[in-house]
């Protein structure tokens, strides 16, 4: 339907402008025929009498005057006329843009056209709606006006609008709510001004429709919102009130007018706090002769926009409350009353009590005093720490902490205690639970403010700072005693090294002797095949026997490459003890190791077991001072229900047991609950640093079992187990030609590197085998020599760490500059966990411990190339 009804009549006011030129020619043609009369006129009367000639010719003469000016009137109204039409012409032009321009933005606009006729019927319905709903209009919105009244919610909000439609008013905003094409709710607000004709009759509607959906759907969550925070404050025991950003009162709940009902009044949303104070003043809460009521004013307003800390009052209503005041996120303020009438009666209740205790806290302060004179003249320092600060501390503690000032002001006090102790965080909160009722003590490096360190023993026991649970910290500097047990600890390990360096020697030359011996009898009979394979596969016991004896070496150095857990045999393990143990026993001790399952296998650090294993081994030796019989035993067994009652996190399973023995003095029962203390120990100064048991118990933790401790029935001896989750023995690669090959047509170009020419020659020997082709060199320089020489044509590296002139990573960093890519293996009799993890921190890089098997040599290069 035509949005402006106004099409048909466009051609009429294009037609006028035709008639002015039709009419133009008439005076044209008058003025010739009169011209003509009077030329023929004039010839007659030249001809005829001579009177009536000149008479004639004046008539004649004023006529054609008076045509004359007839023409020129006539031609200004032609122009006149003309520029009318061309002027109405350009006006209609420009009124059918319009009408298109309307058209236009009706169409592309968010909203919506409609216009109905004098019966309230739709005339037109812009595209628009169609599109909102994303259906016909027509079956939702009816065909006229009339039909609205069953989309509209409040039936008295349309008899409003009904009796406007019906006298013809405008009206706007007319709410109305259908469903989409897809079910969805729409929400449009209808306005429209009446439309009149000429006459002045009403002749319909013309209106827009607005999308509000959003903003309705919005506005109800949110006066839903309202209504249940409105309830929430309702039901709340505290007074509450919410003032905005500039002091108007949004919000007060009924609990707060309660509080102060002579302002009940003026407590309304939309009062200012000024004037709600100034009421306030008015109405008796200003106490003064209204001379000093202004400043009053302002100092409340000052407390209120400070946001002050809670203050205590007595309000109108009576009853004390708890006044507190916090700013909102948008610059708001919300004031809450908690009403402490309460406790404030049992506060006056105390008062008595109180002045009861006055003269107790008299008596108290002269003994203060005595306790304090005895605190600082003692020679450990003693300090109060509430876990924030140190809030009293005597002069041997700011001397042992390197404090200048003493413990008083200037000194110690409000002071923290953990910049003093050296990486002390697990310290620091190990000695605050002790204010919870449970001592601690704790051994630390103290750092001075000058940098000196120093060793002190620190005590923890609860106590109590200002009615606050807090720590009393006694504090010792055992520094000269500690450096005097170093001193003597370093005496007794040599002694220990070089009784076990004795051992050591006496296994290793069994070991070469097995090793000579059996080469050289293959040296002479080289024709006895049988023979030969004999001696060779007892030299590779032997080689064998001294690579767990160098590993075992290494783990009680700690020099492994890694500290991982890993399937460990046990059987092994205990075996080998007799090595180490053996030059350290006393005279008069029986060492005793009973394996008594072979395949006895459990997942653990092959390092701290070995040392736990020896921990035990050496307490048990301490513990026997006039000799007796160490037993070390291995056995796979299945807990009892005693002990998993014990242990509850453990589950029942096949545990692998290793005990120690001893036939001392046993365990006192007054200290077998604190033995797994760190720092606990029973042994004079200087004989034991209390760590080695807490060891044993995290090794055992740390592998998912237990340690524990029994004393024998009859009083003599202990028996120390440690219980691990045992598992099955790890597969065995059975092994074979393929092992010590790479893969079929697979082949590398390796540069090897080893200033052992014998070591060189095994290794190069064993690649070859594998299919590799090798360039080998002494030493990194003589390597560097062999790259340039060969062009860099190598796949990888497969060096010693430890070399003259150069050493394996030195070259490593210098083929990298020339070969970003290329893969390194190192080499290594020993290596730190921090040294192995310095060689393989980037890709391309793995270390390979001495000795070498043939398998395991081949497998890391396959691994290398596969990388």
């Amino acid at each position: 339907m035509d949005a402006s009804g106004t099409g048909d009549r466009r051609q009429d006011r294009t037609e006028p402008p035709a008639a002015p030129t039709r009419r133009s020619a008439v005076p044209e043609l008058l003025l010739v025929l009169l011209g003509a009369v009077a030329v023929v006129v004039l010839l007659a009367l030249d001809r005829g009498d001579d009177g009536l000639a000149l008479p004639i010719g004046g008539v004649l003469a004023g006529m054609a005057a008076l045509a004359v000016l007839a023409v020129r009137r006539a031609h200004a109204a032609a122009a006149a006329l003309d520029r009318s039409a061309r002027l109405l012409r350009a006006a209609n032009e420009e009124l059918d843009a319009s009408r298109l321009r309307f058209r236009d933005f009706a169409e592309a606009a968010s909203d919506w056209f409609w216009e109905t006729g004098a019966d309230h019927r739709y005339n037109y319905l812009s595209d628009r709606l169609a599109a909102l709903l994303g259906r016909d209009p027509q079956p939702v919105f009816g065909t006229s006006l009339l039909d609205l009244g069953a989309l509209v919610e409040d039936a008295g909000t349309w008899l409003e609008r009904l009796a406007d439609i019906e006298a013809g008013r405008a009206f706007r905003d007319l709410e109305v709510m259908v469903r989409d094409a897809a079910g969805g709710i729409r929400v449009f607000h209808l306005s429209a001004q009446p439309a009149f004709d000429r006459s002045g009759r009403f002749a319909g509607y013309r209106g827009t429709g607005i999308d509000v959906t959003a903003e309705t759907l919005a506005r109800r969550d949110a006066q839903f919102l309202q209504e249940v925070v409105h309830d929430a404050l309702a039901s709340i025991s505290e007074g509450f009130v919410l003032f905005s950003a500039d002091g108007r009162l949004i919000l007060c709940n009924e609990r707060y007018r309660q509080a102060y009902p002579n302002l009940a009044d003026v407590l309304v949303p939309g009062a200012a706090f000024e004037d709600i104070l100034r009421a306030a003043a008015e109405r008796g809460a200003y106490g003064g002769d209204g001379s000093d009521m202004a400043a009053w004013i302002e100092d409340r307003l000052k407390r209120h926009l400070l946001h002050t800390d809670p203050v205590d009052g007595c309000l109108s209503d009576g009853r004390w409350y708890r006044i507190s005041e916090h700013a909102t996120g948008s610059g708001g303020i919300v004031k809450i009353l908690m009403d402490i009438t309460e406790l404030k009666r049992r506060e006056e209740e105390l008062a008595g009590q109180t002045e009861r205790l006055e003269a107790t806290v008299g008596a108290l302060r002269e003994s203060e005093r005595r306790y304090r004179q005895l605190v600082e003249l003692a020679p450990y320092g003693i300090a109060i720490w509430d876990r924030a600060a140190i809030r009293f501390a005597n002069a041997a503690a700011a001397s042992i902490l390197g404090v200048g000032g003493g413990g008083g002001e200037g000194g110690l006090v409000g002071l923290g205690i953990a910049p003093f102790i050296a990486d002390g965080g697990p310290v620091v909160e190990r000695l605050a639970r002790a204010a919870d009722g449970e001592g601690q003590r704790a051994e630390c490096e103290i750092l001075r403010p000058s940098g000196e360190r120093r060793h002190v023993e620190i005590g923890a026991y609860p106590a109590v700072y200002q009615r606050a649970a807090a720590v009393l910290l006694v504090l010792n500097d055992v520094t000269d005693r500690r450096r005097a047990e170093a001193e003597l600890q370093r005496s007794q390990k040599m002694e220990a090294v070089g009784r076990m360096a004795g051992g050591i020697a006496h296994e290793f030359n069994n070991m070469l002797t097995a090793i000579g011996g059996f080469a050289r009898l293959a040296e002479r009979g080289p024709d006895d095949r049988d023979r030969v394979v004999t001696c060779v596969r007892e030299i590779a016991k032997a080689s064998d026997r001294a690579a767990a004896l160098t590993a075992q070496l290494l783990d009680f150095s700690r020099r492994r490459a890694s500290d991982e857990m890993e399937v460990v045999a046990l059987a092994p393990l205990v075996r080998d003890l007799r090595i180490f143990l053996k030059p350290l026993m006393s005279a008069g001790i029986d060492l005793d190791l009973q394996i008594l399952d072979e395949d006895a296998h459990a997942v653990a650090n092959p390092v701290t077991l070995n040392q736990a294993i020896l921990n035990l081994a050496l307490n048990a030796r301490d513990a026997m001072p006039d000799g007796g019989r160490l037993c070390v035993s291995l056995a796979v067994e299945m807990p009892d229900s005693l002990f998993l009652a014990r242990h509850k996190t453990l589950a029942r399973s096949p545990f692998a047991v290793i005990r120690v023995t001893d036939e001392g003095g046993g365990v006192p029962a007054d200290i077998r609950d604190r033995i797994w203390e760190p720092f606990f120990t029973t042994k004079e100064p200087g004989k034991g640093t209390g760590l080695g048991l807490w060891m044993v118990y995290g090794t055992a933790q740390q592998a998912g079992g237990a340690a524990e401790m029994e004393s024998r029935p009859d009083g003599r001896g202990s028996v120390f187990s440690i219980h691990l989750p045992a598992v099955g023995a790890p597969d065995v690669p059975v092994g074979d030609d393929d092992s010590v090959r790479l893969g079929e047509g697979d082949g590398a170009s390796i540069l090897l590197v080893d200033d052992e020419d014998s070591v060189r020659a095994y290794l190069k020997l064993t690649l070859e085998e594998a299919g590799c082709t090798v360039t080998e060199a002494a030493d990194g320089l003589e390597a560097l020599e062999r790259w340039d020489e060969c062009g860099g044509l190598f796949d990888a590296l497969v060096t010693d760490v430890s070399m003259p002139r150069m050493n394996g990573p030195e070259l490593a960093r210098a083929l990298e500059e020339r070969n970003p890519g290329l893969r390194a293996l190192f080499l290594t009799g020993y290596a730190s966990r921090g040294t192995a993890a310095d060689l393989t921190a980037q890709p391309g890089r793995r270390i390979l411990m001495k000795p070498v098997p043939p398998e395991r040599l081949v497998q890391a290069i396959r691994d290398l190339l596969a990388d």
